[in-house]
């Protein structure tokens, strides 16, 4: 059941509230006195709380206000009122047309309250003569004070209610006469808030224009006589109405495009069996209307396919499926439970009331019924929507607006700003100004270890970088120089030394005997005996000097004792040391750590330019093993090693990562900026590691991810398949252009490619109740192949032999292959040429020529088929081979158009006719599950030669009668539109002829469209338009070719002729 809440024993007029904080409150009007008698003891206006939203339990109706009047209830409305009505009124204003043709309005706030304020606000008597039996508030905002009542004496007034206690009451159109009717119903436009509309009794609705002060149209939605029981307007397109007939004969709806035509409906619903009661459309979802009539039926239909969804049930709808109940007053239970109002909740998404003729108000939740419209109600789908598309695109939809937005979102300005700013500062490649820049940031920041990075980053591009590194060291040459010219040892100096350190600093003098030795040494020319003899003695400078006349050997053996003896004593002799024997990687194995400046200078200064990287490597070995990796990283630098000057950098990426808890977009920034800075002073063709790989495409990713796909380009690195799927990304996107000029070339396919080729085909045994001979030979022959495909012969390539314009299709509903020519449209299932006659002796090849999809639908479906089906389906190639030389068929259409469109807006049919409303849906489950035709028709063009059409003697006064009508309207068609749909009029009727001389169109309908041009030629425009909206209910799908011409043959003849 969909009932969620009920009130016993009330009839009467209902309002919902449109109050958000009272969305579950109803307004009841009674229609009558309540009594069991025949006296009149006035009415009673009543405020029910049904409880709907409640947490838990079943919702129970609450009586939470009431009033009593001095007359019953004919209609009633309810109105939030315009800002400044709800300042006073929290509950806005209800206003109830009484039977005498009283209009009162209330406070409903002050009937909640029970204070002592009277509710009444004021009355109105302008109606004369009955009751004021329509009334409706204007639904927009803005003028929400505006109420539009219709009495049962035919007048329709305005009221204004600006100062509700003072009622300005006029008419919409004072030089325009009165309806000719009761007026059933009033209701204002959803768009326009000057637009009202009025229904009548006679069979008219009128338009009235409250701006232009007369009717903007009238509709003559009955024939005379026949009252037009309710209206609604589309809630989404204010030219869009549906009026609802009360007559007993032609219970239909009609909807009406008001664009188009006040004469012709657009559409008919057809489904109740007697007069209808009351409409409303649903004002969340404008493809749901639901409707209720005498025939005790109360449907809920889909408008997009104008088919019935479901009917709100009744009380007794368990009796009516088979159950018994006993009648009551006399047989007249189940007439008693007639619904005579539904309406739909304005806040309450989903829910609507019904009040019925057994005094019942109950609310139902159509939420489970309107889900059978084969898609969800649009109050269950999102309001809005968004998007995210590569590159910060960002689309997003509104039910607000009926513009797609596409709009690029930066996630991270400053990123792209830091990046734009590094691409411009190095944009003529001025790297040494860059650097510079750099350190003067970070001097400014006083980041010392980021001034000394960027400023050895500097010294690598100057063209004297051992110089500007010594001075960036602190040795500055000229300045020592002139420090050594200036040096003299102060006289006190050399007073205050020890007599021992004195001692220590004078060279011994040589004994008389080792005077002696050394001459008789030199005497023979023994050099080295000599040099052994002042080195004994003490006399190291007089054996340096013996020993440069002796040769390279004695030199190079007197130098490294020597020094082996001075360097404890003078500490700068392990420099000349290393030096004069070339060893700096002893120097630097023994250096300290804590003075790697000065090291570092010495290697600048006596490193040769090949071994200048490698002793600086060592420098930073030595310094990351003793724990100093900033100055380790700032060697490495110097060494142009980027693997390891990198470390650091990555070190320090990490330390901002974890500070930040997730990726520091800046700090990856800074890092990509130092190697890509420093790669520009290395070889070009050097590759980075896979570390530092990934984080340049991580960077990448995020400058892609802010829009700036170029500048993603140039750091998108590394070979890894994140790396290769950006690129490719890239390379495809919006600046793909611009971005091919940065790749240079076009970037690999990121994923690999895999040749799926068909299975072999497969043949189901035959079960031996299958006799027939040819099936027999078809599948045996076919198990032989089945496994063995190299034996099959190749397959045709259809297409090499079509004719120009003609292309080969496959068709997904039923996967046979059929052809369509590209130039005319026209689509067929065989080939278009003269095809050989093909011998039954071998089956099996048309079999394998199938499509793969067709031999895996064979391969499923045989193992469920009986035996004698799965003998047809294997045969079934074979007959659509042979019946290549039959006439083409055109190719089965797989939905039905719907709701015909207008002659000036075919756009309605996409809109209406999503599902159409054509036989497509027989005996499915529900509309929208359209069925394929089994047997395609054949295309037929819209051209003929009349005179040669061959037909039927019975079918001749129809082709006569066409041709006149078309003669007659072909003088009388001036304009452009005109000329239009007379072509379509002349293509429909062609297509009709040659379909009728083919025998494609049935005797009965061919005999309705004799009988429907009988009535043109009369000027019987009413059967004519019935006629051709039944066909059109009926037989759209399969007639759609010629119908559409019928229809603007009925416009164009009731216009014209």
């Amino acid at each position: 059941m969909t009932k969620v809440a009920q009130i016993e024993n009330k009839g009467g007029a209902l309002a919902w509230s449109p109050v958000s904080s009272h969305a579950d409150v109803i307004a009841l009007g009674a229609k009558d006195s309540g009594g069991v008698g025949f006296d009149d003891y006035g009415g009673e206006l009543e405020l029910y709380d049904l409880n709907i939203t409640c947490p838990a339990g079943k919702p129970t109706p609450r009586l939470i206000g009431s009033v009593k009047t001095t007359k019953r209830f004919s209609s009633i409305g309810w109105t939030k009122g315009t800002d400044a009505i709800s300042q006073h009124y929290g509950m806005g204003l209800l206003a109830g047309g009484m039977i005498d043709g009283t209009v009162n309005i209330w406070n409903p706030a002050a009937m909640i309250d029970g204070s002592s304020t009277d509710p009444l606000v004021s009355s109105m008597s302008r109606h004369s003569g009955g009751a004021v039996s329509a009334l409706q508030f204007n639904p927009h905002p803005a003028s929400a004070n505006l109420l539009a009542t219709g009495g049962s004496d035919g007048e329709v007034l305005i009221t204004s209610l600006d100062a509700p206690d003072q009622p300005n009451v006029y008419l919409p159109a004072p030089d325009t006469p009165k309806q000719g009717g009761e007026i059933t119903k009033v209701a204002w436009n959803t768009q326009v808030a000057h637009i009202v509309a009025s229904a009548c009794g006679d069979g008219s609705a009128v338009v009235w224009d409250l701006r232009q002060k007369k009717p903007w149209c009238e509709i003559r939605c009955e024939a005379s006589g026949i009252a037009v029981s309710d209206l609604a307007w589309n809630p989404t397109q204010g030219l869009y109405i549906i009026t609802a007939s009360a007559d007993d004969r032609n219970p239909v709806m009609k909807v009406w495009d008001l664009r188009a035509s006040t004469t012709m409906p657009l559409a008919t619903l057809a489904g109740h069996t007697q007069g209808i009661l009351s409409i409303d459309w649903c004002p969340h979802d404008d493809t749901l209307l639901l409707s209720c009539g005498k025939d005790n039926r109360t449907i809920l239909w889909d408008l997009s396919s104008l088919q019935p969804i479901a009917d709100v049930p009744n009380d007794n709808a368990d009796d009516a499926n088979g159950g018994s109940s006993m009648p009551t007053m006399g047989g007249l239970g189940t007439s008693q439970q007639k619904r005579y109002d539904v309406k739909w909740s304005p806040l309450q998404r989903g829910v609507v009331s019904t009040c019925s003729f057994d005094r019942k108000v109950q609310a139902h939740s159509v939420i489970g019924l309107a889900s059978k419209a084969a898609r969800p109600p649009k109050w269950l789908q999102p309001a809005s929507g968004v998007s995210c598309g590569f590159g910060g695109t960002v689309v997003s939809f509104s039910s607000t607006h009926k513009t797609v937005k596409v709009e690029s979102v930066v996630e991270q300005p400053d990123l792209k700003e830091a990046s734009l700013q590094f691409e411009y500062a190095t944009y003529n490649n001025e790297y040494t100004g860059f650097c510079r820049s750099m350190a003067t940031k970070a001097a400014e920041f006083e980041n010392a270890q980021e001034l000394q990075v960027w400023g050895y980053m500097q010294i690598i591009f100057e063209k004297n970088a051992r110089e500007q590194l010594l001075q960036y060291l602190g040795f500055d040459p000229v300045i020592i120089a002139q420090k050594a010219n200036e040096f003299g040892e102060k006289k006190d100096d050399i007073a205050s030394l020890s007599l021992e350190e004195t001692s220590k600093s004078r060279v011994p003098p040589m004994s008389k005997e080792a005077e002696d030795t050394v001459k008789q040494a030199l005497v023979v020319g023994n050099f080295e005996a000599a040099v052994e003899c002042c080195m004994r003695s003490g006399n190291l400078a007089d054996a340096l000097l013996l020993a440069s006349c002796g040769g390279a050997d004695l030199w190079a053996k007197t130098q490294a004792e020597y020094f082996a003896r001075e360097t404890k004593n003078r500490p700068f002799l392990a420099i000349v040391s290393a030096v004069v024997t070339g060893q700096l990687e002893r120097l630097v194995a023994d250096s300290n750590p804590t003075q790697w400046q000065e090291t570092l200078a010495i290697l600048s200064t006596y490193g040769t330019s090949e071994e200048f990287p490698a002793l600086c490597l060592a420098l930073g070995d030595r310094l990351e093993a003793a724990g100093d990796l900033p100055n380790a990283s700032l060697c490495y630098m110097c060494a142009l090693d980027l693997g390891r000057a990198a470390k650091y950098w990555r070190i320090q990426l990490e330390k901002a990562n974890k500070a930040k808890g997730e990726t520091d977009i800046l700090a990856l920034h800074d890092l990509v900026v130092k190697v890509t800075v420093f790669m520009q002073a290395m070889d070009s063709k050097t590759e980075l590691d896979p570390e530092i790989a990934y984080l340049f495409t991580c960077y990448a990713k995020a400058l892609a991810d802010q829009g700036s796909f170029q500048i993603a380009a140039k750091y998108c690195k590394g070979t890894s398949q994140e790396a290769k799927e950006l690129r490719h990304r890239l390379y495809y996107s919006k600046d793909g252009h611009a971005c091919a000029a940065v790749m240079g070339s076009a970037p690999e396919f990121p994923f690999s490619r895999k040749t799926i080729s068909a299975a072999p085909a497969r043949t189901v045994q035959q079960t031996p109740s299958a006799t027939n001979g040819t099936s027999r030979a078809h599948t045996n022959t076919a198990n032989q192949n089945a496994y063995a495909p190299q034996q099959q012969q190749p397959q045709t390539s259809a297409s090499s032999s079509l004719p120009s314009g003609w292309t080969k299709l496959i068709d997904p509903s039923s996967g046979r292959k059929y052809y369509y020519n590209q130039t005319s449209g026209e689509t067929t299932w065989d080939m278009p040429r003269a095809v050989k006659s093909v011998t039954p002796a071998a089956p099996q090849q048309s079999y394998q020529q199938q499509s793969y999809a067709t031999e895996t639908h064979h391969q499923a479906s045989a193992m469920q088929q009986p035996a004698v089906q799965q003998q047809e389906q294997v045969q079934q190639p074979a007959t659509n081979v042979n019946a290549a030389s039959k006439t083409p068929c055109k190719l089965a259409s797989k939905y039905g158009d719907g709701f015909v469109s207008s002659a000036s807006h075919p756009e309605l049919a996409q809109q209406y006719g999503n599902h159409g409303t054509s036989n497509a849906y027989r005996g499915t489950a529900r509309p929208g599950a359209a069925a394929v035709l089994k047997t395609a028709k054949a295309p037929v063009s819209g051209g003929f030669d009349s005179k040669t059409l061959v037909l039927q003697a019975e079918y001749e006064p129809i082709r006569a009668s066409m041709m006149n009508l078309v003669g007659k309207l072909s003088t009388l068609c001036v304009t452009g539109n005109d000329k239009r749909q007379l072509s379509e009029i002349e293509k429909g009727i062609a297509v009709f002829l040659k379909r009728l001389s083919r025998g494609d169109i049935d005797s009965e309908i061919a005999s309705m469209v004799g009988t429907m041009i009988s009535a043109l030629e009369n000027r019987d425009y009413v059967t004519a338009t019935g006629i051709q909206t039944s066909l059109v209910n009926s037989d759209w799908r399969d007639h759609k070719d010629w119908l559409k011409g019928i229809k603007f043959l009925i416009q164009l003849a009731s216009k014209k002729l």
